[in-house]
């Protein structure tokens, strides 16, 4: 017998083998369980923009199946305008059933509007978890208004009353008495998270002021602005607001709210920025300041993103060129 033929019969007997040991094996099992089958369930949703609860209701019209639960997934503190409320719902299939399809196309839902998100079969296809989705919430159905804006004459501080909803407020001080179509804002528009806001610092001068505030949701949802009433401000207020300058032979100093005085250092007062030595008095011309030299005018204030009467550059930060 040659070498080929024993290799040809080798490879037979191995292969006969194999297939003995095939047939040793029963067939896998048939299911015997019945399909679950197309499944109907109709939605019934109680949440809008706004709320701090919500409810979800799902029921099974068509299938061999029942509701186990459904809960929001995605709920927070209070549904904000724009959110898609998320509801997780789990099926139980009928005794001797099983889900046997894992899919959108196992699905018709009924009642109010979702969108299919996934679903999956658990525990031996007995249980089934399906996520689906509401329609964003009309956030016109949010109540972002703000009361009781008051003005503390005292202090120099606005304050309003707390808003739920909100998760910060944006806040801005006005020059005139309100209630016109003109924009008569002054400064910045500040974002804060607390319902107050010290202004003694940001009002510039003696005069008729308004302040006005807007809530803003977890979305970025804004209310309407909502105007306070307008105050007066006096001298009198702002010094003690604010501190104050006091002079005498040798020169000008800022005494601040507190009775203190900047010495050796800057301090910024109404957006400009001063240099006061080491008596506290202000300085002017040429100031040598860790390694920089910036120059202050006849005032005090420092220049920034200009030519100095000596002829010099200074940039955005008031050094030297």
């Amino acid at each position: 017998m040659t070498k080929d033929k024993k290799t040809n019969l080798l490879k037979g007997a191995m292969f006969a083998a194999l297939l003995s040991v095939a047939a040793s094996f029963p067939a896998s099992a048939k299911e015997e369980r019945t399909p679950v089958g197309h499944i109907t369930l109709n939605f019934n949703a109680d949440v809008q923009a706004g709320d701090t609860d919500a409810t979800i209701s799902v029921s099974v019209e068509d299938g061999n199946c029942s509701v186990e639960s459904a809960d929001f997934i995605n709920e927070q503190e209070y549904w904000a305008g724009g959110e898609k409320p998320k509801v997780e719902v789990w099926l139980s299939a009928d005794s001797d059933c099983y889900f046997s399809k894992s899919a959108k196309s196992a699905f018709t839902f009924n009642g109010d509007k979702v969108k299919y998100v996934s679903c999956a079969s658990k525990y031996d296809k007995e249980m089934l978890k399906l996520v689906v989705t509401l329609e964003k919430l009309d956030k016109d159905d949010e109540d972002l208004d703000i009361d009781g804006l008051s003005w503390d004459a005292d202090n120099g501080i606005a304050n309003w009353d707390h808003q739920s909803l909100a998760k910060n407020y944006k806040v801005r001080l006005c020059r005139g008495k309100g209630s016109t179509s003109n924009d008569n804002g002054i400064g910045s528009i500040y974002t804060v998270k607390e319902n107050s806001f010290n202004f003694s610092e940001k009002i510039p001068k003696e005069g008729t002021y308004y302040f006005k505030v807007r809530a803003v949701d977890s979305r970025g949802n804004q209310g309407d602005w909502e105007e306070s009433a307008w105050f007066e401000v006096t001298k009198e207020q702002m010094k003690d607001w604010k501190g104050h300058w006091e002079n005498n032979e040798k020169g000008w100093w800022y005494v601040n709210r507190d009775g203190s005085y900047p010495v050796n250092n800057w301090q910024q007062i109404d957006s400009l920025w001063y240099f006061f030595d080491e008596e506290g008095y202000m300085k002017t011309g040429w100031i040598h300041w860790n390694e920089k030299d910036y120059f202050c005018d006849e005032s005090g204030a420092m220049l920034v993103n200009t030519v100095t009467p000596d002829g010099a550059s200074v940039g955005a930060d008031g050094a030297k060129l």
